[in-house]
């Protein structure tokens, strides 16, 4: 227990006590003696009449002093502190760091203002009752957590610089903050140090992974003011995720757009979800989600022209809008020439190799799926130009003509792709002499099996990340007799994408120079299995075309995270990003990537390729000739969405050196509460009240 002042400077009004005793002292009478004729009895009645109407000068003077004395203690607001919670009254200067939690759950709306707003002004009002001559510091707790103001003891620049602070999109990290706290610590100036949160205890900040990891902290007070004590609503409803698929199920395109939405409440919602394009409504659905759970939705929109589409999924209003709301971009795929070499031509059309091949990859008469084949013979082959197409798929092909084998190289070299399918009329000498150079494995055997299947360990593929569970599973069942083996070939390099289950690789992909090779252990029409008749084969050798010509690497697929890096493989040129606020930001290249990492805004950014003039390292305005490139997406990470709080206990787990306190804060007084204390300024001003009413008495029955 002890006794503590607001503002001990009114205790120098103690000295006003020494105001009335001089007062007394100066004023008082000396009896004197008159000597005159016998008038006894006059005299002793003159004696008794001053006794009787007399007031106690003596008490006058002392009720005086205590007035005096009361009311400067009650100017200096005291209070009395039951416990070991003095953080910010005391006399003596001291370290301060100061741990903002400036994550966006911080964003909450409470009224008129988010929760953020309230700590930085109730920070702001800390900072007038610390003593003069500490020092301060800043630590924001955001992901990554960083120093913000290192030691400082100018008072007035700290506030204004407390006040200043904007609330980022990122999620909390207070393990490495705390981490960041204590290395400021070890290099104080003074002998007390005092380290205060403010945050709103949110269980996503305190990773307990990452407390295990860090040095233990000095034993000091910490003050924890728990922020979402004043809000009465939590966050309800978040967008978890939004992807956006080409389909071609009918003449039209469609766009279908999904998207993934949680109920973090313990009520069911109803609730809308808005469609938006370019900030106009396009549709609005009602959904229900019971309490907990997650559900998806599902758009779709017919794409009748080749622009680009931004746009984002809302859901419902509640006081957390920042993951109320997803942001997307979709470019219809461009159209990707394929060359389809048929290396097994037969008499009848569906015999043919490329037969399902050719209907797999344009099923309609007129080019809808942005894919345009071409089918050749062996002979036909040295008349095609490589430098028209994109993709080159060898469909069964035994042997190249003379020479061709370095023009293929060639090709990938510079950028194109280069598709392999397997079949009877391969032969495995001539692949693994004269190509080499293209193929990173060596062709064993074929192995005649009664069947085997389809093995998907990788699901998150770019090629296999469309496909549902339900897709993937019909996949599975799918009977493949005939494979062909294969051995890895010494320092190279390559990705087994998918496997059979008797544990053969099934598809291999490999980047050459600046293209890239995929090949099909199998065959690519019905001789050695039954997947071309299959419904999932059209998608599955669309998505394998598209990615070997990097279509399904486009940047409008780029969808990050807040903070995460866009790369993006260039070569030559200069590109500008423009972010969602209509700032422009030059992109940095290096070893044939151009990236951008001023990416701390949710929302779609737009790239552009500036003239080849432009030579200057800042940009203000998009030069003319700038040529528009593609989009991608920043949204947040919804992992800080979830309301739930860490607990007093677990925190005192994770920092069991830390003497750890929580409280609200109350910022509608004009002093600032003290944790477990009990405040005297009222009851001393009622004294003071109560010893002027005694005087004024007193001083009335003379």
């Amino acid at each position: 227990m002890s006794l503590n002042f607001s503002s001990p400077f009114f205790l120098f009004g103690l000295f006003g006590i020494s105001v009335p005793i001089l007062i007394h002292l100066l004023t008082r009478r000396q009896q004197k003696y008159v000597r005159f004729s016998a008038v006894y009895l006059l005299f002793q009645s003159q004696k008794r009449s001053v006794k009787t109407s007399s007031p106690n000068r003596l008490l006058l003077l002392f009720l005086r002093c205590l007035g005096i004395a009361l009311f400067s203690l009650a100017l200096a607001n005291p209070f009395l502190s039951l416990g070991n919670s003095e953080v910010f009254r005391n006399n003596s200067p001291a370290s301060y760091v100061f741990i903002v939690d400036n994550s966006f759950s911080m964003r909450t709306q409470v009224k008129e203002k988010t929760l953020f707003e309230l700590a930085t002004q109730f920070l702001s009002k800390l900072l007038t009752q610390i003593p003069d001559g500490s020092e301060f510091s800043l630590v924001l707790a955001s992901h990554p957590a960083h120093i913000y103001q290192g030691w400082i003891k100018q008072k007035n620049s700290f506030d204004k610089l407390v006040k200043n602070l904007q609330p980022s999109y990122q999620t909390t990290d207070m393990g490495h903050t705390l981490e960041k706290a204590a290395n400021l610590l070890k290099i104080a100036n003074n002998k007390k140090k005092k380290l205060t949160i403010l945050t709103d205890l949110d269980k996503n900040g305190w990773d307990e992974e990452v407390f295990s990891k860090i040095e233990p902290l000095p034993n000091i007070p910490l003050q924890i003011y728990n922020f979402s004590a004043l809000s009465l609503k939590r966050n309800q409803i978040a967008v978890e995720n939004v992807q956006t698929q080409q389909e071609f199920l009918a003449r039209s395109r469609i766009l279908k757009i999904r998207s993934t939405i949680k109920n973090y409440s313990n009520e069911n919602q109803r609730l809308p979800v808005s469609l938006i394009f370019d900030k106009e409504l396009e549709k609005e659905i009602l959904v229900d989600i019971s309490a907990g759970q997650t559900i998806s939705e599902e758009f779709s929109i017919a794409l009748r022209k080749g622009d680009p589409i931004q746009g984002q999924i809302k859901a419902g209003d509640d006081v957390l809008p920042t993951d109320s709301r997803r942001y997307f971009s979709h470019h219809p795929n461009q159209n990707i020439k394929v060359l389809v070499v048929d290396g097994d031509p037969g008499a009848v059309s569906h015999q043919s190799e490329s037969f399902y091949l050719e209907r797999a990859l344009n099923p309609f008469s007129v080019s809808v799926s942005h894919i345009d084949p071409t089918i050749s013979t062996l002979a036909e082959l040295p008349l095609r130009k490589l430098s028209d197409f994109s993709v080159v798929i060898l469909a069964n092909v035994r042997e190249l003509p003379i020479g061709y084998e370095l023009e293929l190289e060639s090709f990938v070299l510079r950028g194109g792709a280069l598709i392999f399918g397997m079949g009877n009329q391969i032969d495995a000498k001539y692949y693994n002499e004269k190509l080499g150079n293209l193929l990173p494995i060596t062709l064993k055997a074929i192995q005649n099996i009664e069947k085997t299947h389809l093995l998907f360990k990788n699901t998150e593929h770019p090629v296999m990340r469309a496909f549902s569970t339900k897709a993937i599973e019909e996949m599975k069942e799918i009977a493949f007799h005939s494979i062909y083996t294969i051995q890895a070939r010494d320092g190279k390099n390559f990705k087994i994408t998918n496997w059979f289950t008797n544990q053969n690789p099934a598809v291999i992909e490999n980047d050459s120079g600046k293209g890239k090779i995929i090949i099909f252990l199998s065959s690519l029409d019905r001789e050695w299995n039954e997947f071309p008749i299959q419904p999932t084969f059209l998608p599955w050798i669309q998505r394998w075309t598209q990615y070997a010509a990097r279509g399904l690497e486009n940047i409008s697929h780029q969808n990050l995270l807040v903070g995460e890096s866009y790369h993006q493989s260039k070569e030559q040129g200069q590109w500008v990003v423009q972010t969602p606020k209509g700032n422009l930001h030059l992109t940095m290249n290096a070893d044939g990537q151009t990236t951008f990492k001023e990416t701390q805004t949710p929302g779609i950014y737009r790239v552009f390729e500036l003239p080849e003039e432009h030579i200057r390292k800042t940009i203000t305005k998009l030069p003319l000739g700038s040529q528009p490139v593609g989009t991608f997406t920043i949204n947040v990470d919804t992992k800080e969405s979830s309301p739930q709080k860490i607990s007093e206990e677990n925190i005192k787990t994770f920092l069991p050196n830390l003497k750890v306190t929580i409280k609200s804060p109350e910022l509608s007084g004009s002093k600032l509460p003290s944790s477990g204390g009990i405040m005297l300024a009222t009851p001393l001003f009622l004294l003071v009240v109560a010893i002027l009413l005694l005087e004024g008495w007193m001083i009335r029955r003379e």
